[in-house]
């Protein structure tokens, strides 16, 4: 057992250096550079919106800008401690600011500006400048409050929520229930109105980051060092192991509700079908949760006002283990509700597919595969491989003339399953090569000649496909299985993680764990996707093309190479493919449609030179009509619906008989196919294929 809170962050910081030291591909060296980056890096992630920090606390962390890296040689902590005393700080200091500035009416004829961009502005001075920037912040909030509420009242239709704004960050979502102005009501009423409610937001604000754990900060400065060894080695915390857990296993122990924190209660969000609180049938959207007991013979704990992650945590437990709520209904009464835990699995993480009815009446089928799933070693949990084979059969059924195999935003996860989901559409054959630093090198095989399918196979890929995504793309490109259309590239990653506990003499969680990269894999053909991702061969710029977000984009990347490439047999029905880029180049060429989108994007790119935002109600009016008039050519994209009937497969047919939430989260999807171009596109694409 350690002493102490800052021993158990030595010891942490001291595995982590040994983890990374002995195992990672490539470690990194520990100099004065390598302090230099975990310094930025750091700085940027604890503030980085330069709201908080003033310049003299900059200027004082800045004295330790080349001790970084003997601190993480040493186990010494006094950098960390001292920030991080200082970012509470500050945001007890911010609070204070921005209440005072609440506390009077805003004089919205003055001519003074709003600073949006958070990359070359300064930190405050002192804490005058720091309580200045307060002012104009919650300012340029109640602003953009007041020109919602009034048109509203026009009946005008609303701007979207700025990126910039409190409610962006607070709830993007948010749904409160507002007071109405007249057209008679007086400027000053509605001014004070909107402070109202920006005071609300601002102290649910407030509220939620002051309850911030020290253990956060402390992950975040364990990940400004571990990402300097690669973008995808990372430091999880207890609590964040377990979060990985679930997002990669779809499931979870609990009582199936999911929760959202309003004004500091849990309260229900939605409830999983299937799950003990939906079969219990007294939980409802809406409850809130203010106590929770764990069983009959322990004393119930509040958990009103409660960090929510926290209050999730006691919620959750072992199947079988009982839990007792004290619930606040939406009438003002309150009733204990005795729930015994399960397994609970969380279907948008799962494999999905719908039939595609073309204006002829030709059917096509589309899998959609948000990430390549794995149990993480529980039992009883779900594999992408046979989700897929299942979805397969059940489109086959339905005599579909093509398949597309959608992994657009999929990020990856495991290797084993991409492997065997690549062996659904090939006969047998190596999928990926996987090598070590020290050269060593692993082949994956699909070895089990049957095929799941082997009609026309399109696969849809973008700039956040990556990883197992790409593993997957290539390996169907490089054997001339199909055809890939979506964005120019993938994301680029072509690196392979595991993850480790940080104590190893005992696996426990208490120290979390690192995830580390430890090996490079090669497409079947010799190349990398490292930086350089899958080409698309019907390529489509989309909405991520123009940003900064793939590999290629972060310093700590490792290189592209290549190794030997592999002889393999192709497929035999070859896919003329310089026939179907034709085809799509002459489809393309003057889509008008096709050509706005492209438009908008780099609209919306040029938006990032947007330097400040005025805070004069007139010069705001003019500088968003402006802005609107330029958007208001690009409203037609919203009304852009393909020609494609989408439906159930008789899977899901059956299953909506008792699950309507599920109903609604395929008309959901189907929705969103209705209004995907590319989806058009891919289905021209697989009419090329013979």
């Amino acid at each position: 057992m350690l002493d102490s809170n800052d021993d158990k962050e030595k010891l942490i910081v001291k595995n982590t250096r040994n983890t990374l030291t002995y195992l990672h591909y490539k470690p990194a060296t520990i100099d004065d550079k390598f302090s230099e980056n975990v310094f930025n890096k750091y700085i940027e992630y604890i503030d980085p919106g330069k709201r908080f920090l003033l310049q003299s606390d900059y200027d004082l962390f800045k004295k330790d800008y080349h001790n970084l890296d003997d601190f993480y040689k040493n186990e010494d902590l006094k950098f960390y401690n001292s920030t991080a005393d200082t970012i509470y700080k500050r945001i007890g200091e911010a609070e204070k600011y921005s209440m005072e500035a609440l506390s009077k009416p805003f004089d919205y004829n003055q001519k003074e500006n709003y600073n949006v961009d958070y990359k070359t502005s300064k930190y405050a001075k002192d804490k005058a400048g720091a309580k200045e920037l307060w002012r104009k912040y919650i300012k340029y909030n109640v602003l953009l409050e007041i020109v919602s509420m009034q048109d509203e009242l026009k009946g005008e239709k609303k701007d979207s929520i700025d990126e910039n704004s409190l409610k962006a960050e607070v709830d993007p979502l948010a749904d409160k229930d507002k007071k109405k102005i007249t057209k008679d009501t007086p400027f000053a009423e509605v001014e004070k109105m909107a402070r109202e409610e920006v005071k609300e937001l601002i102290s649910d604000y407030f509220r939620r980051i002051k309850q911030t754990k020290r253990e956060n900060y402390f992950a975040i400065y364990m990940n400004s060092i571990s990402e300097q060894y690669d973008p995808h080695t990372s430091y999880f915390s207890p609590t964040g192991k377990e979060d990985f857990d679930f997002e990669m296993s779809g499931q979870m122990e609990g009582i199936g509700a999911k929760l959202q924190d309003k004004k500091g209660f849990a309260t229900i969000a939605e409830l999983v079908i299937g799950g003990p609180a939906w079969k219990n049938g007294k939980l409802e959207v809406g409850d809130q949760i203010i106590k929770v007991a764990q069983g009959k013979k322990e004393e119930p704990k509040n958990i009103v006002g409660m960090l929510l992650n926290d209050a999730i945590r006691l919620i959750r437990g072992k199947k079988g283990t009982e839990v007792i709520l004290t619930v606040k209904k939406k009438d003002g009464s309150q009733q204990q509700i005795s729930l015994i835990r399960d397994v609970i699995e969380y279907d948008e993480v799962f494999a999905r597919s719908s039939v595609i009815t073309d204006e002829k009446g030709d059917k096509y089928g589309i899998i959609y595969l948000p990430e390549f799933y794995t149990p993480m070693g529980k039992e009883g949990g779900r594999y992408p491989t046979d989700d897929i084979k299942k979805e397969i059969e059940v489109l086959k059924k339905e005599n579909i003339k093509g398949l597309i195999f959608d992994v657009r935003n999929n990020g990856g996860g495991s290797l084993e399953e991409v492997v065997k989901i690549s062996g659904l559409f090939i006969n047998q054959g190596p999928i990926v090569q996987v090598r070590r630093s020290d050269g060593m090198l692993k082949i994956h095989e699909d070895k089990d000649n049957s095929i799941s399918y082997d009609g026309p196979l399109v696969v849809m890929v973008n700039e956040l496909s990556a990883s197992a995504s790409e593993i997957f793309a290539a390996a169907m490109q490089d054997y001339g299985r199909a055809v890939i259309v979506g964005s120019p590239q993938t994301f680029g990653k072509g690196t392979v993680q595991t993850i480790l506990p940080l104590d190893r003499n005992t696996g426990s969680d208490e120290l979390g764990a690192i995830k580390l990269t430890i090996q490079k894999f090669y497409r079947v053909n010799g190349g990398s996707t490292q930086l350089k991702g899958v080409q698309s061969d019907i390529a489509m710029n989309d909405q991520y093309t123009l940003e900064d977000i793939n590999e290629g984009s972060r310093p700590e990347a490792l290189n592209w190479d290549q190794i030997k490439p592999l002889v393999i047999a192709k497929w035999p029905t070859a896919i003329n493919l310089e026939q179907i880029k034709a085809n799509s180049k002459t489809r393309l060429a003057n889509n008008q449609h096709l050509n706005l989108m492209n438009e908008s994007f780099k609209f919306v790119k040029s938006m990032e030179d947007v330097k400040e935002i005025p805070l004069n109600l007139v010069d705001y009016r003019a500088y968003r009509k402006t802005r609107e008039d330029k958007i208001k050519k690009f409203e037609v994209l919203d009304k852009y619906k393909n020609t494609f009937k989408f439906s159930m497969n008789q899977n899901d047919q059956a299953a909506i008989k008792n699950d309507t939430v599920l109903k609604a989260k395929r008309q959901n999807w189907f929705k969103g196919l209705q209004r995907d171009f590319y989806l058009n596109e891919a289905v021209n694409v697989l009419r090329d294929i013979k």
